[in-house]
This record gives C-alpha cells, sequence and structure tokens, in this order.
C-alpha cells in the first residue's frame, strides 16, 4: 500500500484511464499496488498503477479540461422523486461532492437518490462567490483539482456478489439515468461505484467492461480526497427508483419501454463482450421464429419464497405450458 504522506505527491493533474476494449479491464484499487517507478517513467512524469488484475495510467498534465468554464453547472430531468442530474465540473474532496457557483446563479433542485435500498436523497456540498474571477482564482491556485476526464456514472450498490443484484439494482438503472443524457450512452464512460470490498467479484469485471472507461470504487476515491481535490468533467448520477425493485404499472423494467432502455442495455452489453445482439422483433416475440423453435422461459429460485408462492408460481407454470401446448396442437 502506499503511504498516505506520497499519495498526493504521486497523483498529478489529470487521471487517465485507457479505454477499455474487449478483452481487456481498467481498475484503480490502492489496497494490492505492485508499484515500480523507472527512471524513464519519473522523466515522463508518468505513474502506471498495477494491480493484480488490472491497469490503470495516472498522466501528468497541466490544468486543461473540455469544459469552457471552471464552474459547476447542472441540468436534471425527472419528477424529484425519480431525478437524474448531469453536472458539468463537479468538485470531490474529503469524501464529498462540492459544487461551485456564482453568487445569484440560478441552479436547480439537485438533489438525487444513487442507490435502490438507500431511501433518503444525496445532496452535493455547495460554495458560492462573488464572482466568477474569483472562482478561477481559487480553482487554479489554491485547490488545484486533479481532473477525471470524460463521463462518469456513478451509483450505489449492495450485494454486488451477487449478479441479479449487480446487474439489475445497480449497474442498469444508472445505465438508464445517462441513457436520459443522450449519447452519451453509447459512447465509454467510466463507473465510479459505492460497493463493498471484495476480492472475487466478477460483477466488477462486468461494470468495468460494460462502461469500457474502467471502475473507480468510491472507497478508493475517498482515500486520495483527504486534503485533495478532484473534479469530474462529467458526471450522472441519480438512479435509486429505476431499479427492477421498483416496480411499474406495466410491469416493465424502469425506462424500458419509453427509453428503450431494455434492448440498450442488453445490446450495450453482448457488444462489450464480443457478442452479436440477437435479432430484433419488431412486432412480436414470435417473429422470425418457425413452429418448432422452442421458447424456454426460466423461473429462478429464492430462499424468500413462502410455499404458497410456490404454489402459485407451479400453478402459473402448468398454465402457460397448458396454454402453449394447446396452440401448438392447433398449429399441427
Amino acid at each position: 500500500m502506499l503511504p498516505k504522506n506520497k499519495l498526493k505527491s504521486l497523483i498529478p493533474n489529470v487521471l487517465n484511464v485507457d479505454k477499455n476494449q474487449i478483452n481487456q479491464q481498467q481498475y484503480t484499487n490502492v489496497y494490492d499496488i505492485k508499484n515500480t517507478l523507472t527512471s524513464s517513467i519519473v522523466e515522463k512524469s508518468l505513474l502506471v498503477v498495477e494491480s493484480n488484475k488490472h491497469t490503470v495510467s495516472f498522466t501528468d498534465s497541466k490544468f486543461t479540461h473540455q469544459n469552457k468554464t471552471l464552474e459547476t453547472t447542472i441540468q436534471c430531468v425527472g419528477s424529484l422523486y425519480n431525478q437524474s442530474c448531469l453536472y458539468h465540473n463537479l468538485y470531490y474532496v474529503d469524501s464529498a461532492f462540492t459544487i461551485l457557483t456564482i453568487k445569484g446563479q440560478h441552479l436547480p433542485s439537485y438533489s438525487v437518490r444513487i442507490d435502490a435500498f438507500v431511501l433518503w436523497p444525496l445532496t452535493p456540498n455547495k460554495r458560492v462567490f462573488d464572482s466568477y474571477s474569483d472562482l478561477e482564482t481559487f480553482v487554479r491556485t489554491v485547490i488545484d483539482p486533479k481532473i477525471i476526464p470524460s463521463v462518469t456514472l456513478y451509483f450505489g450498490q449492495y450485494w454486488h456478489d451477487n449478479i441479479g443484484h449487480a446487474l439489475f439494482d445497480g449497474l442498469y438503472p444508472a445505465y438508464v439515468a445517462l441513457i436520459r443524457f443522450s449519447p452519451r450512452h453509447v459512447h465509454p464512460f467510466r463507473i465510479l461505484a459505492r460497493v463493498s470490498d471484495c476480492n472475487d467479484c466478477w460483477s466488477e469485471d462486468i461494470y468495468s467492461r460494460f462502461g469500457g472507461l474502467g471502475i473507480l470504487k468510491e472507497s478508493v476515491l475517498n482515500k486520495m480526497s483527504k486534503g485533495n481535490w478532484f473534479m469530474f468533467e462529467e458526471l450522472v448520477m441519480g438512479s435509486g427508483t429505476l431499479c427492477q425493485r421498483c416496480t411499474q404499472p406495466n410491469l416493465q423494467l424502469p425506462g424500458g419501454v419509453e427509453l428503450d432502455a431494455s434492448r440498450l442495455f442488453r445490446d450495450r452489453m453482448y457488444q462489450q463482450h464480443g457478442l452479436i445482439p440477437p435479432i430484433v422483433r419488431e412486432k412480436s416475440s414470435s417473429e422470425k421464429r418457425t413452429s418448432n423453435d422452442l421458447l424456454l422461459g426460466y423461473i429462478i429460485d429464492n430462499k424468500h419464497f413462502t410455499s404458497e408462492d410456490r404454489k402459485e408460481i407451479a400453478d402459473a407454470i402448468d398454465e402457460i405450458n397448458d396454454y402453449t401446448d394447446f396452440y401448438l396442437d392447433k398449429a399441427t
């Protein structure tokens, strides 16, 4: 583990995570660092941090970034109960998000829920300056933040060792939030995840591969942010009520129909794993399927099912199979 007193000097102004290819994952983890600095690396001001599974590069650079202003700007969509927000220039220090703004500047309501199991919203801190000049001076000469470029998607997730929770209580709702700010969902993005420590959670590899720019654990960022400022060029969060547990009147996944999120999520998952997405059926599930093709359905057992639940499930299976057999007999 890196000594705390050296952590600040080793991490320069721009955090540059290499783009993730089909069979590569990048992952930020300060717990398993095996770091060797050579003279050539020192001369280039480049620190390569290698963990047991992932590689991340921190590249030194002057304070430059894509946004034209250093002030935090916010765009939010959805009702206050179900809101997602896109932040430009969102700052992070001492384990907390901070908005830097100017006196008199109007900001929308920016509280969001980042976790399906946390019922209270997250509201970033706010620091107000008398003028933009004061804000710029503060950023450039006082805090000198390390820039985290491109798009970062932030969400919290319990039980991510369980792939069902990892995908549909964590990754899917966060991706729906990103779809709300199209076209960012079709480009590579980084995942900032509030997850527990887990040495063998393969869902983290799926997160990394799905986003394309790797995964950064919030616990790791919190350690690095002690007395150090970071700035996210773009950060999207607000997915707490978009999970599979959040029942919709149409019984679909939130955003699955109106945003086409179910198909977009499925297709990206296939694409990022080097697979060809299934054929799109625009009229019905039987489209382009012959009478000899069987449609198999599976019901996954759950320890929480009661005996009454199991009886209802068994009855539903019998009814569906009888219905299917009836129409197969008519077709033949």
